[in-house]
């Protein structure tokens, strides 16, 4: 099953913007389109933001250096960047590998191969392991790790990226105490900062998502005070 990508697309020019949008060869995936990075920066930093698989960035904002967003993603996410830019030698694109990007196209582009290069980073960015693994049942609710989904009779709900991390992270876990960095650095892809409560307010999502699903499921995944979290699971068929 193929699922719909949900793809970010960061350029000042609104021409280019609408022709990559139009000429985007999969219909069934998702293009948002911000000008500015005053508009995008809520979106980061919002709860919704793990569930995008791409961001393409233009380099040259009106009220952002693309090293700064870049920098800001990488705070909060590893999710893949492709960087789109009129200009920048060997040099200049090697310091932006370095710095956390995943790939690099120079304009004028091709959409179709800028399709085709979004792809491919977020098929890399999903482990190949998760289409194998079996599923998982969580006190009756299913975790089906090729659907990135929970499933429930005929009721699905569908699991951001960060979600599907953590979820992931704490099952292969098998009952063991998952520590807050590890969750952070599987999640977010950076470590934990003290006092922040990002790790909660996902906790709590994933609970409640499960809760809606099967009640006897909102308590499966348990706070070890002091150290992370852990759940109780077994594998079908086990």
């Amino acid at each position: 099953m193929r699922l719909t990508l949900q793809i970010i697309l960061v350029e000042d020019d609104a021409e280019l913007a609408e022709t990559i949008q139009l000429g985007w060869p999969d219909e069934t995936d998702r293009v948002d389109f911000y000008s500015r990075y005053a508009d995008f920066k809520p979106v980061l930093f919002s709860s919704g933001f793990g569930a995008t698989d791409c961001v393409i960035l233009d380099m040259t904002l009106p009220d952002a250096s693309g090293t700064q967003i870049i920098s800001d993603i990488r705070s909060i996410s590893d999710v893949p960047i492709l960087v789109l830019s009129g200009w920048g030698g060997t040099e200049f694109r090697a310091d932006l590998i370095n710095q956390g990007i995943d790939d690099y196209v120079l304009k004028p582009l091709s959409v179709k191969e800028l399709h085709a290069r979004v792809a491919r980073l977020v098929r890399r960015n999903r482990p190949r392991a998760a289409a194998e693994a079996p599923p998982v049942q969580i006190n009756g609710v299913t975790f089906d790790r090729s659907r990135r989904a929970l499933l429930y009779g005929d009721a699905q709900t569908e699991l951001t990226h960060a979600e599907f991390q953590l979820l992931g992270t704490l099952v292969d876990a098998k009952g063991r105490v998952v520590s807050r960095d590890e969750l952070y650095l599987k999640a977010f892809g950076r470590p934990h900062k003290e006092g922040e409560k990002v790790l909660e307010t996902y906790i709590s999502r994933l609970r409640s998502k499960l809760g809606q699903l099967q009640s006897d499921a909102e308590n499966t995944i348990q706070t070890a005070r002091g150290a992370g979290y852990r759940m109780m699971v077994h594998t079908s068929g086990s």
